[in-house]
């Protein structure tokens, strides 16, 4: 089974390949082995730290430090946050993004919480039930939207379906919204649709968090717009948000 699976997709890969190199023949012909050859598009974790994140890494580990988040590092890191977001920030360092996002959802759930994010986020396709284990059981519900933003007339109709006060004590609560910024499909969330996605969170009494591990990308190719999001989490229209 596998040996024909792998061959049928061998084939696939040579149709499109030949394809390509028919419809792009006028401008530049791409081999075979050209139109095989793999792009990788995974997250920066999976490639060695940048000189500059080495030689800081064993310039602050010469020497004694103050633990549990007391050290003077820890401090300049609080400091650089808060000059981030234009005001008083709580800093909590973890291990990756999926433990963030966990921690997140655990801090804002209840007993029978509901937590809304897009049906193709990373807090529901790949953190292996890590949410849902750290919450205690909260339920995940995905929300459609194109290229990985959650539509936000999706999002009203999902939460309308859970009313803050069931009549039913086997019915869930709305607990969260959470959106990715940047996405998962590498788009962008503009400053209205934030807004918009905000504005309904917080019309049902529920807090819009942010998983941002990929955020430093969206503010340098975002620019302005970006630095004016960074404003929406000092006036804490944003509640949380994960880098």
């Amino acid at each position: 089974m596998t040996t024909a699976l792998s061959v049928q997709r061998i084939g696939t890969v040579k149709r499109i390949a030949s394809q390509a190199t028919t419809k792009l023949a006028i401008k530049r012909p791409i081999s075979l082995a050209a139109a095989m050859k793999m792009i990788n598009l995974t997250s920066d974790n999976w490639s060695g730290a940048h000189p500059k994140i080495s030689e800081a890494l064993l310039r602050h580990c010469d020497g004694g430090a103050t633990a549990y988040g007391a050290s003077v590092l820890d401090r300049k890191i609080e400091r650089t946050f808060n000059e981030v977001f234009e005001r008083d920030v709580a800093v909590f360092f973890v291990g990756t993004g999926t433990a963030a996002n966990a921690l997140s959802m655990a801090y804002v759930n209840r007993a029978g919480g509901i937590i809304f994010a897009h049906r193709h986020a990373h807090l529901i396709e790949d953190e292996c039930g890590a949410p849902e284990y750290f919450t205690g059981g909260a339920r995940l519900v995905g929300v459609s939207g194109a290229e990985g933003r959650i539509e936000p007339e999706a999002l009203e109709e999902a939460i309308q379906r859970y009313p803050p006060k069931p009549v039913s004590v086997h019915a869930g609560r709305p607990m969260a919204v959470s959106i990715t910024q940047s996405t998962e499909s590498g788009t962008l969330y503009s400053l209205a649709q934030i807004r918009r996605i905000a504005s309904i969170a917080h019309s049902h009494g529920i807090p819009l968090h942010m998983d941002g591990a990929r955020f430093a990308n969206a503010v340098r190719h975002g620019g302005n717009e970006q630095r004016k999001i960074r404003k929406m989490i000092r006036r804490k229209v944003i509640r949380k948000i994960e880098m």
